[in-house]
């Protein structure tokens, strides 16, 4: 079975904007318990610090996941793809591959589909192929079934 790629970024699309939703929910909580100074003097330097310094890391999360939306945004899904790149569906005989951005396993049309960016070692594995090529990856043998 076919999935029209549109469902699939799509899919990814609103993935990604779920993640960065919630990204932003996290970082509005938090600045709220970072800037509360109701706690003694002695407790605030040191508890602040490290509330700090995990608010910028979910920060640079966020400003990531946004990037990778951007890029997402990029993608023709009208394009048909006959090797493997950015924007190509890949069936294997083990997994389905949208290779966008790393979206993780999503379910279209009672089809389970992983996205994987370009600068995964899975990729890597795979870029340029075409239908009827075979990669390894993990010790595992890929068939590629087909190419969109």
């Amino acid at each position: 079975m076919i999935i029209p790629k549109n469902l699939i970024l799509d899919a990814c699309l609103k993935k990604q904007k779920d993640l960065i939703d919630n990204f932003k929910s996290r970082l509005e909580s938090m600045e709220s318990d970072v800037f509360e100074f109701d706690h003694s003097p002695s407790q605030t330097e040191s508890r602040a610090a490290g509330k700090i310094e995990l608010l910028n890391a979910v920060g640079k999360e966020l400003d990531f996941a946004k990037h990778e939306m951007e890029l997402l945004k990029t993608i023709n899904s009208n394009k048909e793809s006959s090797v493997v790149e950015l924007g190509a569906l890949v069936v294997t005989d083990k997994l389905t591959f949208y290779v966008s951005v790393s979206i993780e396993e999503i379910k279209v049309q009672d089809m389970t589909v992983f996205g994987i960016s370009t600068k995964a070692p899975i990729y890597a594995s795979m870029r340029g192929l075409k239908k009827g090529s075979v990669f390894k990856f993990n010790e595992r043998e890929y068939h590629i079934e087909s190419v969109y």
